[in-house]
């Protein structure tokens, strides 16, 4: 009960407004040890040992120490546009590159590139999906949040405000926003396919594992590319 409460809290409160500045200054205010999140087991529950990996928008490098402590043979490289997390990545002895996911080209390709709860930051995320698109030789791995959430739904039908999507500190963080069609169909565009949706977070007692598209409020997608459909540049 006390998780029912705190996520129905979290959606029927006004939008936060505590800024930040810009990422340098976020992940100064976030700091602090992060739980291990879903995405994370997914991902290395997937990548064999010995793959490369480009990790984008890493921030402090803690999903690429879970992974390392699972499959410890993965050889990692990391790119985030902030130039502090970039340090915080060095210093745990990351191969990190300071870069815009969305201006800047990735240089070379890795067997799996994941992209975590980044490009719904990014106001052109169809060049940052063109960029990841071209980087990855087995598969894509990106998470965002789920607008299609149902207390999404039920802030903005009930309570007439736009939804909460696992933002940390200010409204402005999130700057796009995906149901599970429209992810699906905007990634159709750019030749990429879905070919595995999972929920993380969500509702307790509800079977948002099974049903992520309703009861998760993120999810993480797996892509591959389907050089069939969609523009090839």
């Amino acid at each position: 009960m006390r998780r029912l409460f705190q996520e129905v809290r979290y959606h029927i409160r006004p939008a936060p407004l505590n800024d930040f500045g810009d990422y340098d200054g976020y992940w100064e205010k976030r700091g602090g040890k992060i739980d291990i999140q879903h995405r994370w087991e997914i991902a290395a529950n997937l990548i064999e040992d010995g793959s490369t990996l480009l990790d984008v928008g890493a921030g402090t490098g803690q999903f690429i120490d879970y992974l390392r402590s699972r499959k410890p043979g993965v050889r990692c490289s990391a790119s985030d546009m902030s130039a502090r997390s970039v340090a915080m990545l060095r210093e745990r002895g990351v191969d990190a590159v300071q870069a815009d996911i969305s201006r800047d080209a990735i240089s070379g390709q890795f067997d799996y590139v994941t992209c975590f709860e980044v490009i719904e930051h990014v106001a052109d995320a169809e060049t940052a999906l063109r960029h990841l698109k071209h980087a990855f030789r087995k598969a894509l791995l990106v998470s965002v949040p789920n607008v299609g959430f149902i207390m999404s739904r039920f802030r903005l039908a009930v309570l007439g405000r736009f939804p909460l999507t696992t933002i940390q500190f200010h409204v402005k963080e999130h700057v796009r926003h995906w149901t599970p069609k429209d992810f699906r169909q905007w990634a159709s565009v750019y030749g990429l396919r879905v070919v595995r949706m999972d929920g993380q977070y969500g509702l307790p007692y509800t079977p948002w594992k099974k049903w992520p598209s309703l009861f998760a409020g993120a999810l993480v997608y797996v892509l591959e590319r389907d050089e069939h459909h969609g523009p090839s540049k």
